[in-house]
């Protein structure tokens, strides 16, 4: 990735997790995010304009329910590619743990989504 010439080096030591920068830099560490973000403001600062805070992700999905299973998961890729988005049935047995950056969708025998489909 290129940068500004005047933010100088991206922090060397980077969290391992994946998500959207701002900027349009595509996709990077929670650090990196932060680094960019702190040089936009920064920049923002400098040239005498108001910084526009970062948009906060998108936790769930409500308006979604009762719709088609696999278009929910591609319409939630296509919002955030860096989240892993799967369709199970209702009912099946998952893990407990929560994740930040996957979303079950769960569906009826119908292939319909029952309930909101929510990050974790």
């Amino acid at each position: 990735m290129d940068f500004p010439t005047h933010w100088g080096s991206p922090p060397l030591m980077q969290t391992k997790d994946l998500r959207t920068l701002p900027g349009g830099y595509g996709m990077g560490s929670g650090t990196l995010a932060k680094w960019i973000q702190d040089k936009l403001e920064a920049d923002a600062s400098a040239a005498g304009v108001q910084p526009v805070p970062p948009a906060e992700p998108k936790n769930s999905w409500p308006e979604l329910e009762g719709k088609a299973g696999e278009e929910v998961a591609v319409a939630i890729r296509q919002a955030d590619p860096s989240l892993q988005v799967l369709v199970v049935p209702q009912g099946s047995m998952v893990t407990m743990d929560y994740r930040l950056d996957r979303v079950r969708v769960f569906v009826g025998q119908d292939g319909k989504v029952v309930g909101s489909p929510s990050r974790g």
